[in-house]
């Protein structure tokens, strides 16, 4: 009886001192301190494509439209900087186009597209709103896709210039260039398989593939492509170009109809210049567009004075966008 009581005693004694570590352990941990709050944590501002030359590509449609074609993003502190409104100042900036795209795109001329009511601009600064709640907002602008066609490669450059509300300009995302074109759904990189009869050049003449060419857009339902660099020279193994600095000597436009035949005619630069003879289907031939198969079949004849007939025929198939 002695011996239990001894036993209930120590584990009474063991017990306690159990639970006093426990409490006291538990006083230590909650007197430790939340982290701080960091102090220079403020609301920042970010192109989520910065530092980049991107690609707006437009349905070409003869209509002005609104296109958005510069994202802008802010990043909140707390659901009380989120529900504020936030005005931001991005700025036109030509060099940012010329840098990001090595020069190879050219400033959008102003008279080819109008300032969108969401964002004012005064010919310097757009004026960029976020509505309480709003974490992503767009830059608009108006304009007709079809005025874009025979300009070029063009775009227009973009740099975040201030904030209000004591937000701070992202250091890494700041810049973007915008290059802006039209296409329509035909628009694009094709395969090129063609059969060619030259009379009086036997080293072009013959069955050709070449595995990718751009096609690009001349008008809502036209597509173009620079017939002339795609003879093959069969014994070298290249490509012959017949044209000069100003231009080829035939750019063939294919312009797909409402019942999917196909019309075509030359326009390239040196045609006119040249009187370059036009271009004449084949007898028996109807040159059309397949839709489910994304292919054109097209034949054609030019006849120079005082020289033999060229004649040709393309199967053109649809890879991917340009």
């Amino acid at each position: 009886m002695q011996t239990c009581l001894n036993m209930r005693k120590v584990l009474q004694s063991f017990l306690f001192i159990s639970l006093l570590s426990l409490i006291v352990l538990s006083c230590e941990k909650e007197s430790e301190p939340f982290p701080p709050v960091k102090s220079q944590e403020k609301p920042s501002i970010s192109l989520p494509d910065g530092n980049n030359l991107i690609n707006a590509s437009l349905n070409i449609g003869n209509t002005v439209i609104t296109a958005e074609i510069l994202e802008i993003r802010r990043d909140a502190t707390s659901p009380a900087d989120l529900n504020r409104v936030q005005t931001v100042k991005i700025a036109k900036s030509n060099s940012v186009l010329s840098d990001l795209s090595g020069a190879a795109v050219t400033e959008l001329s102003r008279d080819l597209y109008q300032t969108h009511p969401d964002n004012p601009f005064d010919g310097q600064f757009w004026t960029i709103t976020f509505k309480p709640g709003e974490f992503v907002q767009h830059l608009k602008i108006n304009l007709r896709p079809t005025d874009l066609v025979s300009l070029g490669r063009v775009g227009l450059g973009f740099q975040l210039a201030s904030a209000d509300n004591n937000a701070v300009l992202s250091a890494s995302q700041y810049q973007v260039a915008v290059e802006i074109g039209a296409k329509n759904k035909w628009d694009g990189v094709y395969k090129v398989k063609y059969k060619l009869y030259h009379p009086t050049s036997p080293d072009i003449t013959g069955n050709g593939t070449i595995p990718e060419w751009d096609f690009l857009s001349s008008g809502p339902t036209s597509i173009d492509w620079d017939l002339a660099t795609v003879f093959i020279n069969f014994p070298a193994n290249s490509l012959t170009y017949f044209g000069d600095a100003s231009g080829p000597s035939l750019l063939v436009r294919m312009t797909v109809n409402p019942d999917n035949t196909v019309s075509i005619t030359n326009v390239g630069s040196r045609a006119a210049a040249n009187a370059f003879p036009p271009l004449v289907v084949p007898p028996g031939v109807i040159n059309r567009y397949d839709p489910a198969t994304k292919t054109f079949y097209v034949a054609y004849t030019w006849t120079p004075a005082g020289a033999g007939t060229r004649e040709k025929y393309d199967t053109l198939t649809y890879i991917r966008p340009r």
